[in-house]
């Protein structure tokens, strides 16, 4: 009995093609151990371990090219740096992806308090935010997509979190949040209880509204207020209702609950 293998047996223990093994006999990481008369490829014990290598190689995504220089060098230290560079980024990888579900979930949430939110001012506590301006608005002055452009900063996910409309005399700055601190923020919005109410928005007039709404509010129930209106713009949530947009209207207050008083 031949102990060897034909090309298309190979192929069927190690349950790959034989376009796939002729591929790596092409790029010379994959060789059969003998040619028979027949001119039939043969592969014995050896081939199938080197095969073995092969595959699991390129399971963990590392280039045909780079197999063929560490084979060639036969070095272990080769193949401990492949490895290690492979789990470099496979832990690279995961991180991204507990990111991407850490921000699925948030984006579900929010939608679902969204959902069942009664249009009422809350109290809550919230901790330091550290902002990073985006670009100044002045008195009467919109956004357009030519400002958001040529004021445009080096984070690439602005839409992907809360963007900050801090409201300041005459002039509104746009923010998006950092977790940096070095260098220094530009705004800090300090920690502690804020006034807030969850609304929808068509038009900038009913932003306008909802911010005479919650002064109102405030001369009528003589809250002491320690800092700016902020508007919260969730643009990642407009994608469950594409004519409207997600505001959180936000105001810091003195309040029982607010631990910095103590």
């Amino acid at each position: 009995m031949n102990p060897y293998l034909t090309i298309g047996e190979l192929s069927k223990l190690m349950n790959v093609s034989i376009h796939q093994i002729r591929y790596f006999e092409e790029k010379e990481i994959l060789f059969p151990s003998y040619i028979d008369n027949n001119q039939y490829r043969m592969y014995g014990i050896d081939e199938i371990y080197q095969l073995a290598h092969i595959l699991l190689l390129r399971k963990l995504n590392i280039p045909v090219s780079t197999i063929n220089q560490s084979m060639s060098k036969s070095a272990t230290n080769d193949y401990q740096l492949l490895l290690e560079k492979s789990l470099n980024k496979i832990n690279s990888e995961i991180n991204q992806l507990i990111m991407l579900q850490q921000f699925i979930q948030k984006v579900l949430k929010e939608h679902a308090d969204y959902g069942n939110m009664k249009g009422d001012y809350q109290i809550k506590h919230v901790d330091n935010r550290y902002l990073k301006k985006w670009l100044v608005l002045e008195d009467n002055e919109t956004i357009t997509a030519r400002s958001l452009y040529e004021k445009r900063p080096q984070y690439h996910h602005l839409f992907e979190t809360d963007l900050h409309y801090v409201y300041d005399s005459e002039q509104v700055t746009l923010c998006f949040e950092t977790i940096e601190t070095t260098p220094a923020p530009d705004i800090v919005l300090e920690k502690g209880c804020y006034l807030y109410k969850a609304f929808f928005v068509t038009d900038d007039q009913d932003v306008d509204h909802e911010i005479a709404k919650l002064e109102h509010f405030l001369n009528g129930h003589h809250y002491m207020v320690l800092g700016p209106i902020i508007i919260l713009e969730k643009s990642y949530l407009s994608m469950f209702n594409n004519d409207k947009l997600h505001y959180e209207l936000q105001i810091q207050i003195e309040h029982a609950l607010d631990d910095t008083t103590k």
